[in-house]
């Protein structure tokens, strides 16, 4: 539950009290001294009065809720208890903040920057980012010039994997990665495919992504004509003029994927449109993925045990779902996606919990795979999950319930969040 600090006061009372006046005599010996003594004190007097103004006349301190006072450096804080306390590991830090349930797959954990920053990690991956553009392709090289072109006959081929559906606009949320399968071989289709281009027309550069490399979200094995996944994520919804979109303003991306084989030969390339979807964003982000257009429900509850979900779209403390797709296989159908934020400064510290219900099938019960990503206070952690086809229209509002339609997917703390920034 959320906590407000405890109201503070502080009040000075100052009271500076004038020397006594010293007496005089008649004799000059005595006045003299009488004089040095005066002196002595009105010297005194003005320090004392310098010092106290020094002390007390500053402006007064803040002591709202806002403006907490800073702690005492060699003084240790009580521990809160929903809070773990930091280690110098950021993933294993992040890896007893998030309790997986045994119904989903942990793909990936991304540390914050700033945790980075703090413990710089021997990354085992190539991140793909870069700051010439907002796309990311995970586990990439990002490279500035132009994409290249086809190589001339023989040339690798490539085509979209079973399953696909590249008629169909791919829907993107800024932070959340997608998606694209992809299946290739080589000149005499054998297995010497190498790396795979990828571009996203309009923006600067292109990537190259080897067959085989750990990425945070998993590794990417696709020599020959095996299947492969190539993972993207855009940052921020930042359109191809530089600018940026509003939530509710979608605008569509072109992304092209090629195959490269051992001699540096180049496929042509395929392309898949993508619809980029400005939601909004916070502190606390989670986003639910599903594979094919199903009405697929997203439940988070926050510490204070609001749950917000298609039935309470505003939460009392702030949490608000502002995407829900394929409801009763109409509404939003196609989107694929939905989202629940927490706008900056209003998510509670404590434990959120995820689940994902299946309302109803819109695909004649065939099974459906789905992703959660979890953006928290800079964090990204991302887990798969899928249900086999059954589908129960019924509020899915506690945990343990039948997973077959039901599942709880994870629980997680929110820290105090660092402000933008911030140490």
């Amino acid at each position: 539950m959320a906590r407000t600090p405890p109201e503070r006061r502080a009040r000075i009372d100052d009271r500076l009290t004038d020397p006594p006046e010293p007496s005089g005599g008649r004799r000059l010996a005595i006045g003299c001294g009488v004089a040095l003594v005066a002196i002595a004190l009105l010297a005194g007097g003005l320090g004392l009065v310098a010092g106290a103004w020094t002390r007390f006349a500053q402006p007064a301190l803040d002591t709202s809720d806002d403006a907490p006072i800073p702690a005492d450096p060699g003084v240790s804080a009580p521990s809160d208890p929903a809070v773990p306390r930091p280690s110098g590991d950021p993933l294993a830090e992040m890896r007893r903040r998030y309790v997986p349930s045994p119904h989903v797959r942990v793909e990936g954990m991304i540390p914050s920057d700033r945790a980075l920053g703090r413990t710089p990690l021997p990354q085992p991956w190539q991140s793909g980012r870069s700051a010439d553009t907002p796309w990311t392709v995970h586990g990439a090289l990002y490279q500035p010039g132009p994409p290249p072109g086809a190589s001339g006959q023989p040339a690798p081929r490539i085509g979209h994997d079973v399953g696909e559906q590249p008629d169909r606009p791919l829907t993107i949320l800024a932070g959340v990665p997608a998606e694209a399968r992809v299946r290739a071989a080589d000149a005499s289709g054998g297995p010497g495919v190498t790396s795979y281009a990828i571009a996203f027309d309009g923006y600067r550069g292109h990537f190259v992504l080897p067959a085989t490399v750990p990425t945070e979200l998993g590794v990417v094995s696709a020599s020959g004509s095996d299947g492969a996944t190539v993972r993207f994520t855009i940052g921020a919804p930042i359109r191809q003029d530089g600018t940026l979109a509003s939530s509710g303003q979608p605008f569509r991306v072109i992304a092209r994927i090629a195959a490269i084989d051992d001699q540096g030969r180049m496929s042509p390339w395929i392309t898949r449109e993508l619809s980029v979807l400005p939601v909004g964003t916070g502190d606390v982000e989670v986003a639910l993925t599903m594979s094919e257009a199903t009405d697929l429900d997203l439940y988070v509850t926050d510490p204070t045990g609001n749950t917000v979900y298609f039935g309470n779209t505003t939460g009392v403390s702030g949490g608000h779902l502002d995407l829900d797709a394929n409801a009763a296989c109409s509404g939003n159908l196609g989107v694929d996606n939905e989202h629940v934020y927490w706008p900056t400064g209003r998510a509670p510290r404590g434990t959120y919990s995820v689940r994902v219900a299946h309302y109803e099938s819109c695909i004649q019960g065939r099974p459906v795979d789905y992703r959660i990503t979890v953006r928290n206070c800079g964090e990204t952690v991302v887990l798969s999950g899928r249900f086999a086809g059954g589908a129960r229209p019924e509020q899915c509002l506690s945990n343990g319930q039948d997973p077959s339609w039901c599942q709880d997917v994870v629980s997680f703390v929110v820290p105090p969040c660092a402000p933008p920034n911030g140490p």
